[in-house]
């Protein structure tokens, strides 16, 4: 799988999980196993791969 270069900065950015729209940061971004474009966000430290239908910059 590819990864893109990480931004020289992290991107705030939205992530929604469970309904609820939460803060986060983009790292990276690659294409998944399945052919989908996913996105390296950090929340607190915790570290995940998030489909980039599920992200949005943060309108801050």
């Amino acid at each position: 799988m590819p990864v893109a270069p990480s931004p020289a900065r992290p991107i705030a950015v939205q992530i929604l999980i469970g309904g609820r729209w939460i803060a986060g940061q983009e790292l990276g971004r690659r294409t998944g196993k399945a052919g989908t474009d996913e996105i390296l966000v950090s929340h607190h430290g915790h570290l995940v791969w998030i489909d980039q239908l599920q992200v949005r910059e943060s309108r801050s």
